[in-house]
């Protein structure tokens, strides 16, 4: 495998592409930083991030500074011709593993020293450890191919290189709704050189010791639930809880803090409150079939917190009323780059992938079909001029659909929570007194 020789450098495309994309990606999630102001990116380091949701994971760093980081992922995606050249333009290394064939191993050199060159570059390399995405808040057992290339470029290179490793806690409100919140957490540096004593006397136990602190920190940056029993709990009552710190404008740091002081609460009352804790857990499965019976979204649950719930409607409905026909003109001029998008998002099967399609198809598709209706209409009413018009309106349109709907879904929600609050009540207050704010 050769690798692209210019992959630590700036690009100009690349430059222009990554606008792009970040301006995209700030308009799908609402983008909230913590500790990103201690964070050099000036300097050779690999950013180690916890891995719950696709590509939409490799965005979120992406898009946190203006940058351009190397990527590297598993060697599979690698094999067809043309998507290996698109992938490493998107400056994404390939990682081989055995189950890609041991004679593929030995590539890995190949890949370790073009790693090397990035980082004495100065150009960080984003990774994801856990090595594969799953839909749970729940930091995995790493995988030892971090620790590999920080160790040996530490101590197998001519130079004795030091490197730091940051943590980086991704964590989603939801994983695919638009206009949903993520908070992004930057942890602790780890220096590999602090592992120098151990890694002399003996590497492996150097490497697991690594990894364990590693593991450590990205769960002390990321929303981590140890138990599985205590999941589906711990899910709810931090959503609930999230819904209320924002309705109340709380910060996101400490909206984050809280959400892992109540998980710790929660794993503590199933170790030694098992009673208390099944009792919370009735409440919460039960508030979730109630959810489920009466159509009400669990992601749109703000009306619960909100004293004057008919004057919330009234407002809301209000303004859906008066921008209804703004949101025709968008339903219309979108209906086909939609239905495309959703078309192909039914196809996936992995739940994880879902947004990610959704997002990518969406930045790649919709220019392309926007231009080609500008076309057809300026050749329709030969005018070049209006047709202009019509093409800048169409990308602000389809913004315009997505917060629409987001209203509309609250506007649904608050209705059903409103008519059905005597009989969800019990169960909720039973979960809100477990936290306060």
């Amino acid at each position: 495998m050769k690798a692209k020789k210019e992959i630590e450098r700036n690009s100009v495309k690349y430059y222009l592409l990554k606008k792009y994309v970040d301006f995209c990606f700030r308009l799908f999630y609402k983008v909230r930083y913590i500790n990103k102001e201690k964070v050099n990116t000036r300097e050779g380091s690999i950013f180690a991030c916890n891995h719950q949701n696709a590509l939409m994971d490799a965005l979120a760093i992406l898009t946190s500074f203006t940058w351009q980081p190397v990527f590297l992922a598993r060697a599979d995606i690698f094999r067809n011709k043309t998507i290996a050249r698109v992938l490493r333009f998107l400056k994404i290394l390939p990682v081989y593993r055995i189950r890609d064939g041991y004679d593929q191993l030995s590539n890995n050199q190949q890949v370790f020293d073009q790693t090397f060159k990035v980082l004495k570059n100065g150009t960080p390399i984003a990774m994801f450890p856990e090595g594969n995405h799953v839909g749970i808040k729940n930091v995995r057992i790493l995988k030892k191919g971090l620790a590999r290339i920080a160790f040996s470029y530490r101590h197998e290179t001519s130079e004795i290189n030091d490197i730091k490793i940051i943590p980086v806690g991704l964590n989603y409100d939801s994983y695919h709704e638009s206009g949903s919140h993520l908070y992004i957490q930057f942890g602790e540096p780890i220096r590999i050189s602090a592992y120098d004593n151990e890694y002399a006397e003996n590497p492996a136990k150097a490497t697991n010791s690594f990894l364990q602190d590693l593991r450590s920190s990205l769960q002390l940056n990321s929303l981590h639930i140890e138990n599985e029993e205590v999941s589906p709990v711990a899910d709810l009552v931090i959503k609930l809880y999230g819904v209320h710190a924002k309705v109340q404008k709380v910060k996101p740091q400490e909206i984050l803090q809280k959400q892992k002081d109540i998980i710790f609460e929660l794993e503590t009352e199933f170790a030694e409150n098992p009673e208390e804790f099944k009792r919370l857990s009735y409440h919460a499965d039960s508030f979730n079939k109630q959810l489920k019976h009466y159509k009400i979204n669990p992601d749109h649950l703000q009306i619960l917190f909100i004293k004057n719930k008919t004057l919330r409607i009234f407002l809301q409905s209000a303004l859906l009323i008066i921008t209804l026909p703004l949101y025709v003109y968008s339903l219309i001029n979108n209906l086909i780059p939609v239905g495309l998008i959703k078309r192909i998002t039914r196809l996936i099967k992995d739940p994880q992938f879902k947004s990610s399609v959704f997002f990518v198809g969406s930045i790649l598709t919709f220019p392309f079909i926007h231009l080609i209706q500008a076309l057809v209409l300026s050749i329709i009413i030969s005018s070049w001029k209006w047709g202009l018009i019509y093409l800048l309106s169409l990308p602000v349109s389809f913004w315009f659909k997505l917060k629409w709907e987001r209203i509309w879904c609250n506007y649904v929600s608050g209705i059903r929570v409103r008519n059905n609050l005597t009989k969800i009540k019990v169960h909720f207050l039973a979960i809100k007194e477990f936290y306060s704010l």
